[in-house]
């Protein structure tokens, strides 16, 4: 188990949301469907906090109310990208020695 206490409140929610994710895949839910899903939340839940923000005065750091949305459009843009990079595997650099390794192999098979 990771420690979360270091972790900020908004990356420990991220964290049980992936946490229902898994779960959900776990049961044989689809990996389209789940991560449908969760973009929908997150659009709606954001844009409830958009207007929730721009109607209660709420001044927080950042971006004003009305620049929310292309402020949180960009943040999820920049998350993909980062997320996209963590998730694709990296190619592994080739065995000099592999395609001899490999036709050795198949000489042995082959007798």
């Amino acid at each position: 188990m990771s420690d979360t206490s270091s972790e900020s409140p908004s990356v420990q929610f991220a964290n049980e949301l992936i946490g229902i994710a898994n779960s959900a895949l776990e049961q044989g839910g689809g990996v389209d469907d789940i991560s449908a899903g969760m973009r929908h939340a997150a659009a709606n839940f954001s844009a409830f906090a958009c207007v929730h923000m721009a109607h209660s005065g709420q001044t927080e750091e950042g971006p004003s109310p009305e620049k929310m949305p292309e402020h949180m459009i960009e943040e999820f843009a920049r998350m993909l990208a980062y997320y996209l990079d963590i998730h694709t595997p990296q190619p592994q650099p080739e065995d000099p020695a592999g395609g001899l390794k490999d036709l050795i192999e198949q000489v042995k098979n082959e007798s």
